[in-house]
């Protein structure tokens, strides 16, 4: 299986990066969420099943710490 396109959210905004990120995921529905939910987010994103080590949020303390783990993940 080839590496998933990501973004990279060092310069972006939380509403940019996720919306750019259910773009990429728009057939799981997602949709977007505003950052002071973005825990809730990124677990509905891990919770997809598919790709193999995308992490939850637990264990990060800011959506870019998160965003980086996935990135890294889908870079696998």
């Amino acid at each position: 299986m080839s590496a998933a396109q990501v973004y990279d959210p060092r310069n972006l905004t939380w509403d940019t990066w996720c919306a750019l990120m259910s773009e990429l995921f728009a057939a799981n529905q997602l949709g977007v969420s505003p950052e002071a939910q973005w825990k809730e987010w990124a677990n509905a994103l891990s919770g997809i099943g598919r790709f193999v080590g995308v992490p939850g949020s637990n264990g990060f303390d800011t959506w870019q710490d998160w965003a980086m783990a996935l990135n890294n993940a889908l870079r696998k």
